[in-house]
């Protein structure tokens, strides 16, 4: 993937405002470009993962942080 591909894909995750979008966005890109978009946002240990969880650990730290995030403030 190119990084203006990455670019934009980060960008586009943070418009998101649920897990799920996050979710249905990328499921269907190819396990290479999710390590390369993990690679960019600085996730460590992503290698050996399956696709599933891939996708899920970098939703938790796109989205789902900045929503846990959110929610504490309002407290």
């Amino acid at each position: 993937m190119s990084n203006r591909g990455v670019t934009d894909a980060i960008e586009r995750l943070a418009t998101m405002t649920s897990r799920a979008d996050g979710t249905a966005y990328l499921s269907p890109w190819p396990l290479r470009d999710l390590r390369d978009l993990a690679t960019e946002l600085g996730l460590r240990g992503v290698g050996g993962l399956r696709k599933a969880d891939l996708v899920e650990r970098l939703v938790e730290h796109t989205i789902g942080y900045r929503l846990t995030s959110t929610a504490l403030r309002r407290r």
